[in-house]
């Protein structure tokens, strides 16, 4: 018994292990480590990155926002501020336009001697150089596409959005107008960037599905569907291989599914009766699938989230969950013996309230499992911050992870379940 009891410890000790070897290959914050594919190769590097925390929870919780202000200018890529000065002071057409759009105090900021070593007045000028001019979907002219670079893919799509006249989207303004200052700026000044997103190397890929989920959705929408499709593998294989290792002298995993259905079992007995056990595989599938969505974010692969931490999938499941619940009243009460409680004023004075009571369960439901995904992975990346990623990070991650996520898993299930019980016993 003791020996089947200490079979979790050398997992939990190679998921720290993997866990801290990863934070050293990818040095804190100062590297990202990327594992995928790009341009149909696989690849597993390391790419320096300039952590900051603002940054860092935007681009792992507002991927697609993120894809935006990465356009934006940022005091650390500006490399040498008395040039940079000199040059937007200079006599030519874009700076010249560019001058122009600031307001009256931040050109004259800019044009004090100690502008240079002012870190207030210089991050002053980039906000006002990214609102005014990065982000100003009137900023462009079309006489400015003349100083672009006809032989680079990325200024050749955009500025034919612009000579075909067709609504720059925010995004598509702001790759441009960041073009057309690294055009105008040496490299020593601004480094280039690589503007358009893409999927794997692909940005037609990226391109269908900003077409299909809009520009404020396209990544997270694909981060989103291959999570759901990774879980879903995940679960399949984890049931074939278990269902074919079946036995009389049952394995250990056969030991652990069996008593998660049991216990369940009880408690469907308990809610909707001895009779109606029919319900079991369906609760237990909920259990399953959510504390698998909340624990496949333990995988200490980079790019893995857990998918209820995005509000589509816990509101899907609510949905479904209330959905199940109507139905399983119509079966058992009838059509119209469901429906009059919320139709018929006489039957039932405070119809209206109980409607407003049904779509409260959707929310209740759906935006608890929702709000306690998300926080736990929030409080890990400020954590992580304030102790540069050191130990108690990877503490956090197995605490939110594996205690909070099987609590929030239960916690669902046996809500769904309550829900049916409510209405049959009514």
């Amino acid at each position: 018994m003791a020996k089947k009891q200490g079979s979790l410890k050398p997992v939990l000790i190679v998921f720290v292990i993997v866990e801290a070897l990863l934070v050293i290959i990818s040095g804190s914050f100062q590297k990202k480590l990327e594992i995928g594919f790009e341009s149909g190769r696989f690849v597993f590097h390391n790419v320096e990155s300039r952590y900051e925390l603002q940054e860092k929870i935007t681009e792992d919780f507002q991927k697609d926002e993120y894809v935006v202000i990465v356009n934006n200018l940022k005091p650390h890529e500006i490399k040498d501020f008395t040039r940079f000065k000199s040059l937007l002071l200079s006599p030519d057409p874009v700076m010249e336009k560019i001058v122009s759009s600031l307001r009256l105090q931040t050109k004259e900021v800019l044009e004090k001697d100690d502008f240079a070593k002012n870190i207030h007045s210089q991050a002053m000028l980039l906000h006002e150089l990214n609102e005014k001019v990065i982000n100003n979907n009137k900023f462009m002219e079309k006489r400015f596409l003349t100083l672009l670079s006809s032989s680079d893919p990325e200024q050749q799509y955009l500025s034919g959005l612009v000579m075909n006249d067709q609504p720059l989207s925010r995004l598509d303004t702001a790759r441009l107008h960041r073009i057309l200052m690294e055009n105008k700026l040496p490299h020593e000044i601004l480094e280039p960037l690589a503007h358009l997103p893409r999927i794997y190397g692909s940005f037609k890929a990226y391109n269908f599905f900003r077409n299909v989920f809009g520009e404020a959705a396209a990544i997270s929408a694909f981060n989103l569907l291959r999570m759901l499709l990774i879980v879903d593998l995940v679960f399949f294989f984890g049931i074939f291989f278990i269902r074919r290792s079946l036995a009389h002298h049952p394995s250990g995993s056969q030991l652990v599914i069996e008593m998660v259905y049991n216990v369940f079992d009880e408690f469907v007995k308990d809610a909707v009766g001895k009779d109606r056990t029919s319900f079991t595989p369906y609760i237990v599938t909920i259990f399953l699938f959510v504390w698998l969505c909340n624990m496949i974010g333990l995988i200490p692969v980079p790019g893995f989230m857990e998918p209820t931490r995005n509000l589509n999938v816990p509101l899907g499941l609510g949905i479904v969950a209330v959905f199940v619940v109507h139905f399983t009243a119509i079966r058992v009460k009838g059509l119209w013996g469901h429906l009059e409680h919320y139709v018929n004023p006489v039957k039932n004075p405070l119809a209206a309230l109980d409607l407003v009571s049904e779509i409260s369960k959707v929310v209740s439901i759906s935006f608890r499992l929702f709000g306690n995904i998300l926080g736990g992975a929030i409080i890990i990346v400020v954590v992580s911050s304030l102790v540069n990623y050191v130990v108690l990070p990877v503490g956090l991650n197995m605490f939110f992870g594996i205690f909070v996520g099987t609590i929030q898993a239960f916690v669902f299930t046996m809500l769904a379940l309550t829900y049916i019980g409510v209405e049959i016993t009514e």
